[in-house]
């Protein structure tokens, strides 16, 4: 069993999912999403390239050859939005994505797009969810929704 609880449930299943990919490009910062999720009670999915690293196991692999999640919130970390990994990720109720292109993919599917350094989003937040005492779910998703709120997308 993994020393994590975000790799040993079933994302399938997860109110809070968080994606990994390429984009975080160092194995300290996704041992830093691992600490991140179990903070969260999320569990840790990631995309082909992340699989190929060896980072994540071929079931955490999510996309059209892989799972198909439906999470309350998804958050995204460095994924471009290749539409293999999207397919994957479209029954989610709310995406957060994180990326440093602007132009990447993800953000046409996603409802709080954060165009900013993934390795400085990752650190902030650790600091500040470690300030925080999140009892439940619900906490969980309110903090995230006041946390990323200045970076949702308005719709008309």
């Amino acid at each position: 069993m993994d020393k994590n609880k975000c790799l040993s449930g079933n994302p399938e299943t997860a109110d809070i999912v968080i994606s990994v990919g390429r984009g975080i490009r160092d194995i300290r910062y996704f041992n830093k999403i691992l600490k991140l999720a179990d903070m969260l009670n999320a569990q840790v999915v990631g995309t082909r390239p992340i699989l190929d690293l060896g980072w994540i196991s071929r079931d955490r692999e999510v996309g059209l050859s892989g799972l198909k999640i439906a999470p309350k919130i998804c958050i995204t970390f460095g994924v471009s939005g290749a539409n293999f990994h999207t397919m994957g990720l479209r029954g989610s109720n709310l995406i957060i994505s994180v990326n440093n292109d602007k132009k990447a993919n993800i953000f046409n599917i996603a409802d709080y797009c954060v165009i900013k350094d993934v390795k400085s989003v990752i650190d902030k937040l650790c600091i500040d969810i470690s300030k925080k005492r999140l009892k439940n779910t619900s906490d969980v998703v309110s903090f995230l929704l006041g946390y990323f709120d200045e970076y949702k997308i308005n719709e008309i």
